[in-house]
């Protein structure tokens, strides 16, 4: 897999597990594979990623969250999410990554997208933890799309892409859903469009006004919906997508505290700090001292 050095930690900007030449698009490897996961440093991805975890032990650590990483564990990572994982076991099962080109020909419109809750970095829960029933009736789907990218036959792209979308389709039907008593279709659906423009547009977008002009909704509209679903402010979710960018920089780059305020769009990093402080009860310093250049291991058994 080819890396690209960054300024704070290991950026993997395009996958060559596949071996083929040319642009990325999709590959899928074995874990039992490849030597080289799992990957116990922090580190991102600039394409989507999903762990099929037959076999595995240990811990997988995603925006600062750790996740059990057990057997029939489905894990989605998201472009640009931190992630870490180890394992006590040889992990078995697969790995898919697929570009945001790929991603898009199969979800053109943003409606769609927000189906498919695991995939954005807003979820509480980037990770399906499969019966063994349900594992092995969709594990059939990774073994006709191993099939036919080892067969590198004409179109096997259009193929592997309709497999892609049943089994991420029937992945989502197992989804836990998350919204409200309160909250109708179209609010559920307004916020999962709001979370995605925050992810998208958090470092440029200003006013809450801004969010709701492109999102064709007056302010209040808006803030309604999102009360309704997640039972917090529409405000409240765009401070929380700064938060984990500062705690991402904080941890995996040696930026001030100063520079990752006004990388932030902060003009003060006092109230930079006091903003931080009041989201995490942990000055940036002391942040930085707690959680720089953390790395996961797997536990003992």
């Amino acid at each position: 897999m080819a890396a690209v050095t960054a300024p704070d930690f290991p950026i993997f900007d395009s996958s060559d597990f596949s071996g083929e030449e040319g642009a990325f698009y999709f590959d899928l490897v074995r874990l039992e594979d490849r030597p080289d996961i799992p990957r116990g440093f922090p580190h991102r991805h600039n394409y989507y990623h999903l762990l099929w975890m037959s076999e595995a032990a240990g811990t997988h650590l995603l925006d600062f969250e750790s996740f059990e990483a057990r057997a029939n564990a489905v894990f989605f990572v998201s472009p640009g999410q931190l992630h870490a994982w180890a394992s006590t076991v040889q992990p078995k099962g697969f790995v898919i990554n697929f570009s945001t080109e790929f991603f898009v020909q199969m979800f053109p419109r943003s409606d769609e997208i927000a189906q498919y809750p695991f995939f954005h970095i807003a979820s509480d829960a980037p990770v399906l933890y499969l019966s063994q029933a349900q594992h092995d009736e969709l594990l059939p789907l990774l073994l006709e799309m191993e099939k036919e990218m080892l067969g590198r036959a004409e179109a096997r792209l259009d193929i592997v892409r309709s497999y892609l979308l049943v089994l991420l389709t029937r992945l989502r039907r197992l989804y836990p859903e998350r919204t409200s008593e309160d909250a109708s279709p179209q609010s559920y659906s307004l916020t999962k469009r709001f979370k995605l423009l925050i992810d998208q547009h958090y470092l440029d977008f200003g006013p809450l006004r801004d969010y709701a002009e492109r999102l064709h909704v007056t302010e209040r509209q808006l803030n309604d919906a999102v009360k309704r679903t997640v039972g917090k402010t529409a405000g409240q979710l765009v401070q929380e997508r700064l938060v984990l960018e500062a705690k991402r920089l904080l941890s995996n780059t040696d930026m001030g505290v100063a520079e990752i305020a006004f990388h932030l769009h902060f003009e003060d990093h006092a109230y930079f700090s006091r903003f931080f402080k009041k989201h995490t009860q942990l000055p940036p310093g002391e942040f930085k001292k707690r959680f720089g250049s953390v790395r996961v291991t797997a536990p003992r058994p």
